[in-house]
């Protein structure tokens, strides 16, 4: 009789399903983060990035955003004792820009980076005036004999990027930092130069051919940016469980 109540016992046990106390290893499986923002500054300015995984070991990414900086201050020049020129500038870095980002090394936050932009605004002018009466050795001039002085230089609106540096942009912990460097093209260079008042009674004209000749290897827009990156997705706390 208790024999028979043993084997029972041991029939149902083993039918029964059993609960473990931690799930296997192999049954888990971590939440790879999909998503990302970068914010960055550096030399041309701050930006703004929307970052997507397009591989499954995150290796590769795709970045767009963009980035905007302008400087329109006023600058006085000292041209004798009393004399002084303003040169008001127009400098503007607007910049909407496409790029993927690749780790070559799995365990490395080393990356490379490369894209195509296209800038609303690929020049650069500077208005020039008297400020008041110049007195440049002896020859005296007024402002209105000086006049209005523009010039501008203008790059091509599609521009190409190379970039390298460290940083992931989907980091485990949310935040991580990182920074990179790299190098706008932005094609040859032209020269536009408008002007009223003495200028006019020179050949001016001819110089602007020499000074494009001179200013074509001006081609690079060299950078530098620190970057701060927030995971949309906490891959550390998010686990989903695999039948």
């Amino acid at each position: 009789m208790s024999l028979s109540i043993a084997i029972m016992t041991y029939l149902v046990g083993f039918n029964q399903p059993a609960f473990a106390t931690h799930v296997p290893p192999d049954s888990l499986r971590r939440v790879q983060p999909q998503q990302s923002i970068s914010a960055y500054v550096g030399t041309t300015g701050p930006g703004l990035l929307y970052n997507r995984v397009l591989s499954q070991s995150n290796r590769l990414t795709l970045r767009v955003g963009g980035q905007y900086a302008a400087y329109r201050q006023t600058v006085r020049l000292k041209a004798s004792s009393d004399s002084y020129i303003q040169i008001n500038p127009d400098i503007t870095i607007g910049l909407a820009l496409a790029s993927l980002k690749w780790h070559p090394f799995q365990k490395s936050s080393f990356f490379i980076t490369g894209g195509v932009g296209y800038t609303w605004h690929p020049d650069m002018r500077f208005t020039l005036s008297a400020e008041n009466k110049l007195d440049l050795d002896g020859l005296v001039m007024t402002p209105e004999d000086v006049g209005i002085v523009t010039i501008g230089f203008r790059w091509h609106p599609v521009v190409g990027y190379l970039g390298w540096g460290f940083g992931r942009s989907f980091p485990n912990k949310r935040f991580g930092a990182g920074v990179e460097m790299g190098v706008f093209y932005l094609g040859k260079p032209s020269v536009n130069l408008d002007y009223e008042g003495f200028l006019e009674t020179t050949t001016i004209d001819e110089q602007v051919p020499i000074v494009e000749r001179n200013l074509s290897n001006y081609r690079y827009l060299p950078t530098l940016n620190l970057t701060l990156s927030y995971t949309l997705i906490n891959a550390r706390k998010r686990i989903q469980l695999v039948n």
